[in-house]
């Protein structure tokens, strides 16, 4: 009897994954792994020896990685020159993964800072140009406590805005 076959592949994807397209999949994979510590599921080469293909795995969550491939129109972050996406990722601590990114060579988009909804994040820009809000859960607020932190952090933002903070 042949073996039944999910057609949601469970095992291996939850039910949105996200692939990223990148200028180099080695050096990704690297700094996918040194940074955030994603493990890697494997890579997968073209007939011409290249990484056409990668997967990786933090927790329950897959994250794919392919080339640039401009015949298809797939183009890095960096090569078009920003993404309208943000990767969250949660991790124990913000502040240390921040700065291990910082040192592999993403970039700070401001501090690290405690967020009305209960989460410390900072963001960063990777090598490829995607951004990624790193954050750890620190609190559990209310509705009426979020309301009241989000009203006093726009207002604190809005005045260093004015100032030229």
């Amino acid at each position: 009897m042949p073996k039944k076959i999910d057609p949601l592949n469970k095992k291996q994807y939850g039910a949105v994954t996200a692939m990223l397209t990148v200028t180099d999949v080695k050096a990704a994979v690297n700094f996918c792994q040194k940074a955030f510590g994603f493990t890697k599921r494997g890579i997968m080469n073209g007939p011409d020896g290249k990484p056409m293909h990668a997967e990786l795995k933090l927790r329950d969550t897959t994250l794919m990685l392919g080339p640039e491939n401009p015949q298809r129109g797939s183009r890095s972050a960096k090569t078009i020159g920003a993404s309208p996406v943000t990767l969250y990722l949660t991790v124990e601590n913000v502040d240390k993964v921040v700065a291990k990114a910082v040192r592999l060579g993403a970039k700070p988009v401001g501090p690290v800072m405690d967020m009305f909804w209960g989460d410390r994040c900072g963001t960063i820009v990777d090598p490829d140009g995607n951004t990624w809000m790193v954050a750890t859960h620190m609190a559990e607020p209310t509705p009426a406590e979020m309301k009241k932190k989000m009203t006093e952090q726009m207002r604190g933002q809005a005045a260093g805005a004015t100032s030229g903070a």
